[in-house]
């Protein structure tokens, strides 16, 4: 599948209203960034900012309504390499390498403290940063994710068949289709909510996305998982054909300080329920948890 067919020539949508992008250099490649500073004002000193690592293929615009219900919080997400606006890295990378990318990024923008939001594909790599960097990462928030490659139960025939071929990138229309039947849920019924929230979406290279699927296939953070020790909310669909809920379920049972909400909803739940969503996440990264709750 060519890189071109892929990523069709598209002018950058202007950031949300309060929010900004840049382009930094890290490790050679140019990524694009998305900052969008606290409506409170509060310094990073007493409300860290959050990070949130999207979805395998997702550029920053996809986020941008979930952002809309995380007003009280600095909000920082970026194009993974080869993702979105992003420069598509000469060799392959690795999960550890994605992550050591996004540290640094983080290190540019002068935060030395985060909570993070791992989303879907991103959930592996805020994994790999908290087991990295704990003295950094504050809080992990792992949305409908998995410990990766084979600590994970796999998703439906056309789920599984649509990651290893996604034609949905190279036809709107086909992936208008496809797209809630991949995901589950409520959108199975309106497929209309799938149309809109893919409406600004990016598609990514050939070699961004590939590259993102053959990560996640080689790691796994099942070795290691018990060790993590930061305060963890995560969060499943009950109907997800993605990535089924007996993911996040090996989650919370492995992770030692981590507790688990479960949406009535499909792989699309960060969006169809990202009211819910947004208010769930603050209170939890706002709040004292208390250990094995």
């Amino acid at each position: 599948m060519a890189a071109q067919a892929m990523h069709a020539p598209k002018p950058d949508l202007d950031a949300m209203e309060d929010g900004v992008f840049q382009h930094l250099e890290i490790e050679g490649l140019d990524i694009r960034v998305f900052t969008r500073v606290s409506d409170t004002g509060k310094s990073t000193l007493d409300r860290p900012p959050l990070l949130i690592c999207n979805g395998l293929g997702q550029g920053i615009e996809i986020l941008f309504p979930l952002i809309t219900e995380l007003p009280d919080r600095t909000i920082i997400s970026f194009d993974a390499p080869g993702v979105g606006r992003s420069e598509i890295p000469a060799t392959d990378l690795a999960i550890e390498d994605y992550a050591r990318i996004t540290a640094r990024i983080m290190e540019r923008l002068g935060h030395e403290t985060y909570d993070v939001l791992g989303i879907s594909w991103g959930g592996s790599l805020a994994q790999q940063l908290a087991h990295d960097h704990p003295d950094r990462c504050r809080k992990l928030v792992l949305a409908i994710t998995s410990a990766g490659g084979m600590g994970s139960w796999w998703g439906s025939p056309i789920a599984l068949s649509e990651i290893i071929f996604p034609m949905r990138f190279t036809n709107k229309s086909y992936g208008n289709f496809i797209g809630p039947w991949m995901y589950g849920g409520a959108v199975i019924l309106q497929p209309d909510m799938f149309k809109k929230y893919s409406e600004h979406a990016i598609a990514p290279t050939s070699e961004g996305y590939y590259g993102q699927v053959k990560a996640m296939c080689n790691w796994t953070s099942l070795p290691w998982l018990h060790k993590l020790e930061q305060p963890t909310q995560i969060i499943a669909g009950s109907f997800d054909a993605l990535i089924p809920i007996t993911n996040q379920m090996l989650l919370a049972s492995r992770l030692p300080n981590a507790r688990l909400k479960v949406y009535p909803d499909g792989h699309l739940l960060m969006y169809s329920h990202r009211k819910e969503v947004g208010g769930l996440v603050t209170c939890f990264l706002d709040e004292d948890m208390p250990a094995n709750s």
